[in-house]
């Protein structure tokens, strides 16, 4: 909508009131006019760079047939810079903008706003772009001569392009995520400069209330893109910065302690990293020790090494003092070699079934400071191992014959599991696992291996024999003779194997029996079976 003056184009801005502009004024006024653009040399009134025709002329000059419009028009004429702004958006308005009582005529304002609007929108997105201060501060003093229903005419511009910024922001997000990006660890930081060309906090905050959920919008943005970051790249200093610029921004809502919790955890994260990176010669060194026990549990579990042998290069590889002594920047690594230890103790007792050295060996674990959900589980595993202690009196002697040490080439090895999820929609089943040793001497080992082929032997030549009679007697009862073969195949050769344990004073090795054995016996009891969950 173009606005034009009426009562400049007719001359008539000399006018004391609008009373005295009358029809007969009007008309005189319209005739010379019309025979100035016959006269023109391109039949157009030039009007502040405007080249106006007749119809132009006439239907602007047809509104001053209502008195309250003349007024405004007069007031108008009068007043340059907001009649010059009106017609072609001239800024000059704002430099010394004065105040009128006629503004607070609300007939004017809806008068004046339709042609305000669009050119206070311009003007608005220009100096939010060059991110003037001062030039926002002044257009925006202005904003009362928009009425409501031009609001959103008045602020399109500056709103379309924090919506266009906020979907590059989250573009440059979807593509780290997608591992896309052309940003990579050397030049991630790039962002923040980014970020903060993007949406400089100082003339964001100028904006009225109408973009409150805007800038929500764009702290959000900002919030998802330093996630990503981290996630993708293990950086802190980038979400730090970038959280850092989002609380400059005037956030309004319930959203806003999100952010600053977020911040706070980023922040800490940060200075951790930046004190780690100051002292990273001490983490290397015991990276170093850290190591050296990961291998020390290989060579456990691979029986190059003995459980004395074990114990004794642990404690020579650093002392527990020098370790409890660092800063809180260590807790980290106090952490990961307790829980080391923890599985060096561990492995010593189900590789060499050494309560003693196990035990030694987990208690270096409680010398060294962790936090109190370590040094609970820490505890924990030691009462299990006192109580395996009591068990076996401190001296290990086979389960299944109560008389001879076990030895490591005569262990039985056993798998078991724990259903630890289950689902009957898309029926999936998660569960852990873990293979035990269960030490046994050598001469039980001897007797449960005769009573095992003692008892297949049976089975299958029982099976063979209900084959066998359920063939001659009837061809087609083969199977059923064959099953009935198989149980009595199953009861005599468990039966068998029974005896022949039983005579030589052993307990068999049989599942049921394994179940009550001292490593088992616990783990049975809290829901860990021989049978492999299924869906």
């Amino acid at each position: 909508m173009q606005y034009i003056n009426p009562i400049e184009i007719l001359g008539l801005s000399n006018a004391t009131e609008a009373l005295s502009i009358d029809n007969e004024i009007v008309k005189k006024s319209k005739r010379k006019l019309f025979a100035d653009i016959d006269l023109s040399d391109n039949g157009h009134f030039d009007y502040h760079g405007l080249h106006l025709t007749k119809g132009d002329c006439e239907k602007v000059i047809d509104e001053l047939s209502i008195n309250d419009i003349k007024e405004f028009y007069l007031y108008l004429a009068n007043n340059k810079n907001l009649n010059i702004f009106l017609i072609n958006g001239s800024d000059d308005i704002f430099f010394n903008f004065k105040q009128d009582s006629i503004f607070t005529l609300p007939e004017f304002v809806k008068f004046i706003s339709p042609y305000f609007a669009p050119k206070f929108d311009k003007a608005l997105l220009n100096a939010f772009e060059s991110e003037d201060i001062e030039q926002t501060k002044a257009i925006l003093n202005t904003s009362f001569l928009i009425s409501q229903s031009d609001i959103n005419m008045a602020y399109k511009s500056v709103s379309n392009n924090i919506q266009n910024k906020i979907s590059e922001i989250d573009k440059i997000t979807q593509d780290i995520k997608n591992e896309e990006s052309v940003y990579d660890e050397d030049d991630i930081s790039e962002v923040v400069e980014n970020v903060i060309e993007k949406f400089p906090s100082d003339v964001i905050n100028l904006l009225p209330q109408y973009f409150q959920s805007q800038i929500l919008k764009i702290a959000r943005s900002i919030n998802n893109l330093q996630v990503s970051i981290w996630d993708v790249f293990d950086n802190t200093q980038v979400p730090y910065d970038l959280l850092y610029h989002l609380l400059t921004l005037n956030i309004g809502g319930l959203d806003k302690p999100t952010f600053e919790n977020n911040f706070k955890i980023v922040k800490k994260k940060n200075e951790e990293r930046i004190l780690q990176a100051k002292n990273a010669p001490v983490l290397l060194k015991w990276a170093n020790v850290l190591l050296q026990l990961r291998k020390i549990i290989t060579d456990v579990e691979n029986k190059s090494l003995t459980s004395i042998e074990a114990f004794n290069n642990t404690i020579s590889l650093f002392e527990i003092s020098e370790l409890n002594s660092l800063p809180e920047f260590a807790n980290e690594i106090r952490i990961q070699i307790g829980y080391s230890i923890r599985s060096l103790s561990i492995s010593i007792w189900n590789i060499y079934n050494d309560i003693v050295v196990s035990i030694k060996i987990m208690n270096i674990a409680l010398q060294i400071n962790t936090d109190d959900e370590v040094i609970a589980k820490l505890k924990q595993d030691l009462v299990e191992l006192h109580e395996l202690e009591k068990k076996y009196n401190g001296v290990l002697v086979c389960y299944f014959c109560k008389k001879n040490s076990p030895e490591d080439n005569s262990s039985i090895h056993k798998t078991i599991y724990k259903e630890s999820y289950r689902s009957f929609i898309g029926r999936r089943v998660e569960f852990s696992y873990v293979d035990v040793n269960i030490p046994r001497c050598k001469y039980c080992k001897k007797v449960h291996l005769k009573g095992n082929i003692q008892y297949k032997l049976y089975f299958f030549g029982f099976i063979a024999l209900g084959v066998f009679i359920g063939f001659h007697t009837n061809g087609s009862h083969f199977i059923i003779g064959g099953l009935i073969g198989s149980l009595f195949g199953w009861f005599i050769g468990n039966t068998m194997h029974g005896r022949i344990t039983g005579r030589e004073g052993v307990k068999d090795d049989s599942e049921s029996t394994l179940k009550k054995h001292p490593i088992l016996s616990e783990r049975i009891n809290n829901g860990w079976t021989f049978t492999k969950p299924t869906a």
